[in-house]
């Protein structure tokens, strides 16, 4: 039988339902439950939060539905409830890609309640909430969450409209009282949630309404090909931290199911490898707060400088790539020396507010992907490197969603892949076990 699940989804852009998935999650796991929770597409560091660290996301333009599926099950196997959010509205198209959130409800058989941002609406909104009816005709429509509501009499003249439509009223979130449409969803900094947010969700929303609706869902054909299969396969650290937030759980996963065991390596409190260690991504969102504090740990430092020359398959994607560098200048104008595996300096410019998707391209056979393969990867932060001569060309070229400018992307050699964009582990069916394969390689020449 499947895990609970529910997805809520705004009318338009917000980030207002992961503020509340956020909240309900925590109330949820106060009360006992066990709760996982999933944004649809990939977070930017400003919005970018998970209790047990970093992302957890669900992207149809990473890999194919049967790969989503089972992403699915291994990440919320054990769960008793699983949350679903969307900073796109329910019916939005994203630039450069081609689904919506209702094509991920329908695939994971998952009730939707959507929210409404109805400041200024009247009985008018009936248009809305009909066109809503009309539009989600092959989903599970289970009921809407009002928020922006003025007052006593605004609420009931809206939930009146509701009932004579037919759509249960879940909760009702008033203006300035608790997370609001233009807010800013709760980021890492930001955890432990506020306890005057969560009092004003768990007032204001019918948490078991929404666990009820949540049991409404169906059952998944079993997804086998991801399995924790690790444990006598190579050593891959995987690196995280207070101040270095992992670019995706589920990619975790994936190196598992392809025979890798997997290892967190903390930036800041570790001060070397495990001496059986055969691989190394360095994947993720390097904090400006926790640059300095990383490039103080001088033994790590110096460990990741000498294993990585030795061969060390090793990926660096997002902020990985940048601690590999000799020197980086932060957003708070800060510079710090690193780990000069990469003789070239850069500069952190800015997190963007949305993830950007690009077309990648494998210009050169890598760790990942073979020559002339092209997978979508995303970018979550705005980044300037003058990239290395001499030995490093580049191994990727990266396209923007709708444009026609190819760019140089990326530093490496035969064992190592840097790169600004993040590209998930289920992007290719090959891609998880290329790289295992070669940390594998690497120990059996290195014992």
């Amino acid at each position: 039988m499947s895990v609970p699940r529910l997805l809520l989804v705004p009318t338009h852009h917000t980030g207002l339902a992961n503020a509340l998935a956020a909240s309900v999650a925590e109330i949820m796991t106060a009360r006992g439950q066990r709760v996982r929770y999933h944004h649809l597409g990939p977070l930017t560091p400003m919005s970018s939060w998970d209790r047990w660290e970093g992302a957890s996301f669900l992207d149809p333009a990473l890999y194919d539905d049967e790969t989503l599926l089972a992403l699915y099950g291994v990440a919320t196997r054990g769960a008793t409830l699983s949350l679903l959010s969307s900073s796109r509205g329910v019916l939005d198209n994203a630039l450069g890609v081609n689904w919506l959130p209702t094509q991920v409800a329908r695939l994971l058989d998952c009730p939707v309640v959507v929210l409404m941002d109805c400041r200024g609406w009247g009985t008018g909104i009936r248009a809305l909430a009909s066109g809503l009816k009309d539009h989600l005709t092959d989903l599970n429509f289970a009921g809407t969450l009002l928020t922006g509501v003025g007052g006593r009499d605004h609420f009931e003249v809206l939930r009146t409209v509701m009932s004579e439509e037919g759509i249960p009223t879940v909760g009702c979130l008033f203006e300035g009282d608790g997370p609001a449409w233009d807010g800013s969803p709760p980021g890492p900094w930001a955890l432990p949630l506020d306890s005057s947010l969560l009092e004003a969700v768990s007032r204001q929303v019918d948490l078991a309404e929404l666990q009820a609706i949540a049991g409404q869902r169906g059952f998944l054909s079993s997804q086998g090909w991801l399995t924790d299969r690790g444990a006598g396969g190579p050593l891959i650290m995987v690196a995280g931290g207070r101040e270095f937030t992992p670019w995706s759980r589920d990619s975790i996963e994936v190196l598992r199911s392809a025979g890798a065991q997997v290892r967190r390596l903390d930036l800041v409190e570790d001060s070397g490898f495990p001496l059986e260690t055969c691989g190394l991504v360095l994947a993720g969102t390097l904090w400006p707060t926790g640059v300095t504090d990383i490039a103080q740990n001088r033994p790590l430092c110096r460990d990741l400088r000498a294993r990585i020359s030795e061969g060390l398959p090793t990926i660096a994607m997002g902020g990985g790539m940048l601690l590999l560098l000799s020197k980086v200048q932060d957003s708070l104008g800060r510079t710090v020396e690193l780990t000069d595996v990469l003789p070239a300096e850069g500069e952190i410019l800015w997190d963007l507010e949305e993830a950007t998707y690009v077309e990648v391209t494998s210009e050169r056979a890598n760790l990942l992907l073979p020559r002339g393969e092209t997978v979508t990867g995303w970018l979550g932060t705005e980044a300037e490197i003058l990239y290395p001569a001499g030995g490093w060309d580049p191994p990727l070229t990266v396209r923007g969603a709708g444009s026609t400018v190819i760019q140089a992307e990326g530093a490496g050699t035969s064992s190592l892949l840097c790169t600004r964009i993040f590209v998930h582990m289920a992007a290719k069916p090959d891609a998880a076990q290329r790289f295992v394969s070669a940390c594998a390689d690497y120990g059996m020449h290195h014992r």
